[in-house]
């Protein structure tokens, strides 16, 4: 919802709009400034300061004119519309009174139903009543309706509604929002749930009222409060109005009387969190959900079992979507070990998602570094278990999540190369799919695992597909399917596109947008350097403090930053930085980020280690692009050392693999090395040559950092 602020009308204007509201032939000038001076250019106050003087007999209608009754000149205006309202209120007729009375209960749109029901007339009555509240303007008719058969009204103004409302004793209200809420529950029959909102707000206004009158509210109606808070939860839920479903799910929370009760909203409140991409909370909401109910009702063994492997999930599966500190291992297995205790025998999706927590535990809690393969195969066993158990029960989306857990024991070591297969294996099920959820973060875990593999172009589709099929569904796995577009563009040196992108990540992030999850971080990064290479400094500050509150933990955004930090040649801001612990997910661009660092600052006598350990990961992992960010390292070693052959030949193969991986901006960095090395032996013409295709590469890309840097080993040619 936008506002818009609208200036008072000025004087002049203002006496304007009273002429045109009635032209009165003998309106005493006294109570004509009064008029003007009360409500200091408010076109509604005016109005209704008007409408006060007509039903009040002060105005009347003679013929086509209005003619100023006697007394006028002595009337008292009240110093505010709410007053003007009210005073209008109290001059009807007490069974019109009561009419507007009770469709205030209703809301701003209500119906004659409630009408009737509230005030114990006949319907011609109460239809008469409403229309001579139509005939003063209190109210209007509405040409359709959203209850068949129920004539539809909605107040002029919400004041009036509200003015109305404060009318009515509050001793009254209890029963009268019971009774609307049990005559919308009884009138729209099959469509009730369309009206889930609405009910929940009747029925928790009336338990509220209940508790500030009679210290408590009846256990009839705080369980219909309730019932429909849950229910309007879900569905909002599902219209994507997640802070909606957060707010009923509070009202939920704090209405629970048993424990039962407690752990129904607890979990509607995980799940909206969940949502959110708030998985802090999802995770506190979901282990106490799953607490209570084992203290409470041990017997519910499966529910029990689902609300634990929903809790560890979340640091399993969506560690980026926690803000701060996840909860340590010894946490976790705790509740893991609570479900697992409560799994009644047989399949069930309670089962099949412990088994997924089970095959995911590496990625949030990794082994040790030097962990091998037979280590790491059994946990992918117990997520191609746990598919295979959805997909015998015929729950493919169950299936997806299962693999995809399966896959997090080579993801935790960098081993994209064997994750790949099992991401194809679920690809083959996106066509049966229905989970906005699984289907985009197949689509974003795909588009990861090609990245880090160096297939771009391929990586790129994959996101292009994503978007297509998720888009507006889903605002969590679609900013992470984006936020690895953005990646890719800049890798492929397609900026501008990167950063519309960006753009449309920080409108989906709303109030989170200078506050992101550490899923969007290599989005973030990409986007900084990209303002840093064009000399945007104001903005490439502004989301490098944004990577430098989210790096904590995250090896990813720990990558893009120091990539970042070694572009600006800030060295002295990564001494404090230590690899986190489950830094090899992400070891690829953190090698690369190293390496860049590295160049920097010049350690070069560190350049052989760190070479190795590139080349030694690429062969086992796959990640070509690797091999191409070790070429330029050994290549600008060489530099250094002055050894310009070794230099030119390693340089020359880091530029032919980043050519072949279409990562053109890289190519260019490195031809910027190439020349350089070619010129410090004389070959001045050819270093020219070489240089040529970067300085077009780096206007295109407006790259004027880089542009500056080429220019400088021109000048030297």
């Amino acid at each position: 919802m936008s506002s818009i602020a609208l200036d008072p009308l000025s004087s002049d204007d203002a006496e304007r709009l009273v002429r045109l509201l009635l032209t009165v032939d003998d309106l005493p000038a006294s109570t004509h400034r009064k008029i003007l001076e009360r409500a200091e250019g408010n076109p509604f106050f005016l109005e209704e300061i008007v409408r006060r003087l007509i039903d009040g007999g002060l105005l009347v209608r003679e013929d086509d004119r209005w003619r100023a009754a006697s007394g006028i000149q002595d009337v008292e205006i009240p110093d505010t519309v709410q007053a003007v309202l009210a005073s209008r209120i109290d001059l009807l007729e007490p069974d019109d009174k009561r009419s507007l009375q009770a469709a205030s209960v209703v809301g701003r749109v209500f119906w004659s139903g409630p009408v009737v029901e509230l005030t114990d007339v006949s319907a011609p009555d109460a239809d008469g009543s409403l229309r001579r509240l139509e005939d003063r303007e209190l109210v209007l008719s509405r040409p359709g309706s959203t209850l068949a058969g129920q004539h539809e009204y909605i107040f002029k103004h919400v004041l009036t509604r509200d003015v109305a409302y404060e009318s009515l004793p509050r001793r009254d209200r209890i029963d009268a929002h019971g009774s609307v809420a049990a005559w919308l529950e009884r009138t729209a029959g099959e469509r009730t749930a369309e009206f889930a909102e609405l009910l929940a707000y009747h029925y928790v206004t009336a338990a509220g009222l209940a508790r500030e009158t009679h210290g408590s509210a009846p256990d009839e109606l705080r369980s219909s409060a309730m019932r429909w808070l849950l229910r309007a939860s879900h569905d909002s839920l599902r219209r994507l109005g997640i802070r909606k479903a957060q707010r009923f799910a509070e009202q939920a929370m704090e209405l629970a009387a048993s424990d039962g009760e407690r752990v129904d909203a607890l979990e509607a409140m995980a799940e909206a969190c969940f949502d959110a991409y708030e998985g802090d909370l999802a995770w506190r909401y979901f282990r106490e959900a799953a607490q209570v109910l084992s203290r409470s009702e041990p017997d519910a063994g499966e529910r029990i079992a689902y609300l634990a492997a929903r809790a560890c999930e979340v640091p399993q599966r969506w560690p980026g979507s926690i803000r701060g500190t996840p909860p340590d291992e010894a946490e976790a297995t705790e509740v893991y070990e609570l479900g697992r205790a409560a799994l009644p025998p047989g399949d069930s999706e309670a089962r099949i998602r412990l088994l997924g927590v089970r095959a995911g535990w590496p990625f949030g809690y990794p082994l040790s570094e030097d962990a091998t393969e037979e280590d790491l195969r059994p946990f992918e066993a117990e997520g191609i278990e746990a598919a295979d158990v959805a997909l015998r029960m015929g729950r493919p989306d169950l299936a997806s999540g299962a693999l995809d857990a399966a896959n997090a024991a080579w993801t935790s070591h960098g081993y994209y190369n064997l994750t790949f297969p099992l991401w194809e294996r679920r690809a083959e099920l996106l066509p049966i799919l229905t989970d906005p959820l699984e289907i985009g973060d197949c689509y974003a875990m795909g588009a990861w695992s090609l990245f880090e593999l160096g297939r771009y172009p391929e990586a790129l589709r994959v996101a292009d597909d994503g978007l297509d099929q998720i888009a507006g569904k889903g605002p969590n796995v679609e900013l992470h399917v984006r936020s690895w577009r953005v990646a890719i563009l800049h890798r492929m040196a397609r900026w501008d596109e990167a950063l519309a992108e960006h753009y449309l990540i920080r409108r989906l992030l709303d109030e989170r947008r200078d506050d992101p999850p550490y899923f969007v971080g290599q989005a973030t990064g990409a986007s900084a350097m990209i303002h840093e290479s064009r000399g945007d400094r104001v903005e490439s500050d502004r989301l490098a403090g944004t990577l430098v509150r989210i790096a904590s933990g995250s090896s990813r955004v720990q990558a893009f930053l120091l990539r970042l930090l070694a572009m600006r040649g800030d060295a002295a801001a990564t001494h404090s930085f230590e690899r986190p612990r489950n830094w090899r997910i992400h070891a690829n661009d953190l090698y690369e980020a190293e390496a860049e660092l590295l160049a920097t600052v010049g350690t070069w006598h560190e350049a052989p280690q760190l070479v190795e350990a590139m080349r030694r990961h690429e062969a086992r992992t796959g990640t070509t692009a690797l091999v191409a960010f070790a070429d330029r390292l050994e290549g600008r070693a060489a530099v250094a050392a002055g050894d310009a052959a070794r230099a030119e030949a390693s340089l020359r193969a880091a530029i032919e693999r980043f050519d072949r991986l279409e990562a053109t901006w890289e190519r260019a960095l490195t031809e910027v090395d190439l020349a350089r090395a070619v010129a410090s032996v004389d070959r001045q013409d050819e270093a020219r040559a070489i240089i040529a295709p970067a300085v077009d590469t780096f206007e295109g890309l407006r790259a004027a950092k880089d542009l500056a840097v080429a220019h400088q080993v021109l000048d030297r040619t």
